[in-house]
């Protein structure tokens, strides 16, 4: 009979591996601060030149409505993404905290009245991790409207093109999912069990959970 791992075991293992994610994490934070931008301002510049054609036009039927709304819709997200990562790549060249602390102390404050300053490496951690979850966000929904706006105006040229740009779109999706799931490493012994353990130890939650329930009854 296999014996069980012991639930402090397994949190140790779990809190190990979110400290390794957290490190990755930090690590590629610059490139996807960068990859965000770069997105964002070829979303920007793609929306004006699209909608400075519709405008043009007029609307002159459903589709090209359809289109300038959705255009319209993703242009003000887009801007917003682009601010906040442009924003947070700059604060961290700047201690902002620290220089706000430093200055206030020099205009004659002591430092219990403007108290210690927080971590400058938490608080950056913290304030990236929060940009980046709602920037990425942001451009999920702007990416998505812009595929809707491009749709409708080539709708408006002939309906069968809009469909055709959906096929491609979702099977060129389901290519990079694929190229992305078959790049992947094999996965190590380690992680085989790092699994197995986190199955075990909610399998003996449901167990302790369902003993629980039935005692009371």
């Amino acid at each position: 009979m296999s014996r069980r791992p012991s639930i402090p075991a397994v949190d140790e293992s779990w809190a190990r591996t979110q400290a390794a994610l957290g490190t990755v994490l930090e690590s590629v934070t610059p490139w996807l601060l960068d990859l965000g931008n770069w997105i964002f301002g070829a979303l920007i510049a793609f929306s004006l030149v699209i909608l400075g054609a519709l405008l043009t036009v007029g609307p002159v039927d459903r589709a090209v409505v359809i289109a300038t709304a959705a255009f319209a819709l993703a242009l003000p997200p887009d801007v917003a993404g682009f601010v906040l990562l442009r924003l947070a790549a700059d604060m961290k060249k700047v201690d902002l905290e620290t220089l706000t602390t430093s200055a206030f102390v020099d205009a004659g404050f002591t430092p219990e009245q403007v108290g210690q300053a927080p971590d400058p490496k938490e608080l950056e951690r913290r304030r990236t991790r929060t940009v980046l979850g709602f920037s990425y966000g942001m451009l999920t929904l702007t990416m998505l409207l812009s595929l809707v706006g491009v749709t409708a105006t080539l709708w408006h040229m002939a309906w069968w093109i809009g469909t055709v740009l959906l096929v491609m779109a979702a099977l060129s999706a389901g290519l990079v999912l694929v190229v992305f799931a078959h790049a992947q490493p094999p996965e190590s012994p380690w992680e085989k069990t790092l699994k197995q353990r986190g199955r075990q130890q909610s399998a003996d939650r449901s167990q302790d959970e369902d003993s629980t329930q039935g005692g009371r009854r």
